[in-house]
């Protein structure tokens, strides 16, 4: 058994559990960031104004949106290609961009687009209020997942992040 192959939700919701605050294990200690994908990608985001320096920045709606799509992104055709890239001796973390077919439109983000002004060639933070938009529908998901135990083991991937790529933005 590979790690391209089917995860229970409960799998699934314990691995993004337990990575929560975890270090990355494919980066040296010294540099690792914390896996956030809940603290910082759902509801449980104490500010969501927080990081200003980003022009867009979106939060699942609530953890079950999160592991909704998930799911829908590992079980793809498109993720399962890149989890086979894990089953190689030598690759230890691989990235899914995942467009949303079954949940499209069921799984929803808040977003916080904040002001930017364009300095030179590059995007700095403005002052001025953010706008807070809530409950729009996703569209994609991005995954970065590393391995973390022997494919056959209880959840043996470590995801560090998870968030809303791009969402529908109703006016």
């Amino acid at each position: 058994m590979g790690y391209d192959r089917t995860y229970s939700r409960e799998e699934i919701h314990q691995m993004l559990y337990l990575s929560e605050r975890r270090l990355r294990p494919t980066a040296p200690a010294a540099s690792a960031h914390e896996g956030h994908a809940i603290s910082r990608h759902t509801e449980q985001r104490e500010n969501p104004f927080d990081r200003r320096q980003i022009r867009q920045d979106s939060t699942f709606s609530s953890r079950k949106h999160l592991i909704l799509a998930t799911e829908e992104a590992l079980h793809s055709t498109q993720g399962q290609q890149e989890l086979r890239k894990l089953n190689a001796h030598g690759t230890h973390t691989c990235r899914i961009a995942f467009q949303l077919v079954a949940t499209q439109g069921k799984i929803l983000a808040d977003v916080v687009l904040n002001p930017m002004a364009t300095v030179g060639n590059k995007q700095v933070p403005a002052q001025g209020p953010a706008l807070y938009l809530q409950k729009l529908p996703v569209d994609s998901i991005i995954l970065i997942i590393d391995k973390l135990a022997p494919s056959e083991s209880w959840t043996p991937l470590h995801i560090q992040t998870a968030y809303p790529n791009q969402v529908v933005m109703i006016t």
